[in-house]
C-alpha cells in the first residue's frame, strides 16, 4: 500500500485532541492542541507551543523525534559537533550511524585530553584514556562493548539497534559530562 498523504487531504489548522511531546526542534516538552489532521489516515501535525514548528505524528512515530541526550557545557568544537551528530542520528532512528559516531567520538576525546596520537588503534585510544584517569571505575567494559559493537556494525553486514545506540549515547553523555563539564568546574574550584 502506498502511503500518499498529499496536501489536498489535510484539514486546515484546527483544534485537535491534546498531544504532549518533546519537540524535536527546540527540545521543550510541550502540550499542543493546535494542528492539522489527515482525513484518510490517523496522521497529525501538531504545532509546538514554544517554537511554532510542526511535528508530524503517524501511529506511534514522531518526526522529528525528540533530541536525546543532554547538552554538555565546555565541549571543544569538534567533539561538540560529533556529539550533536550522535544525538541527531538517534532522533532520526539512525542507530548504526549513532554507534559508529560514538566510537569516533571516543577517538577524538582521547586525542583531546589523553595525549593519544591521531591514527592509533581504538584499543590504544582506550588505553590512553584509562592511563590518564579519564575512564570511571567499571567503564572499561563499556568501552570494550563500544569497540566490539562498532567493529560488528562497521565490518559486518549488521545494522544498529535502538537499545545498543541508546546505551552508547548514555555512556558517552556521562563521559563527556565527567571530562568536560565537571572537569571545568573542578578546575575553577582549584583556581579559587
Amino acid at each position: 500500500m502506498e502511503f500518499n498523504i498529499g496536501w489536498p487531504d489535510w484539514q486546515g489548522l484546527l483544534q485537535l485532541n491534546p498531544q504532549s511531546y518533546v519537540c524535536g526542534f527546540c527540545g521543550d516538552k510541550v502540550g499542543s492542541d493546535k494542528g492539522y489532521f489527515h482525513k484518510n489516515f490517523s496522521a497529525r501535525i501538531y504545532i509546538c507551543t514554544n517554537c511554532g514548528r510542526p511535528t508530524f505524528f503517524y501511529s506511534q512515530m514522531q518526526y522529528p523525534g525528540p533530541m536525546l541526550g543532554k547538552t554538555i557545557l565546555n565541549l571543544p568544537i569538534g567533539i561538540e559537533r560529533i556529539y550533536y551528530e550522535i544525538r541527531e542520528s538517534m532522533k532520526n532512528d539512525c542507530y548504526t550511524a549513532a554507534i559508529l559516531l560514538g566510537r569516533k567520538l571516543i577517538m577524538h576525546i582521547a586525542v583531546d585530553v589523553a595525549q593519544a596520537k591521531e591514527g592509533e588503534s581504538f584499543k590504544d585510544y582506550i588505553k590512553h584514556l584509562a592511563s590518564s584517569n579519564y575512564i570511571p571505575p567499571n567503564a572499561g567494559r563499556l568501552l570494550e562493548y563500544l569497540k566490539n559493537i562498532g567493529n560488528e556494525k562497521n565490518h559486518e553486514i549488521k545494522i544498529g539497534e535502538q537499545e545498543e545506540a541508546t546505551g552508547i549515547l548514555k555512556f558517552i553523555e556521562a563521559l563527556l559530562y565527567f571530562i568536560y563539564e565537571i572537569g571545568e568546574k573542578l578546575d575553577e574550584i582549584k583556581e579559587e
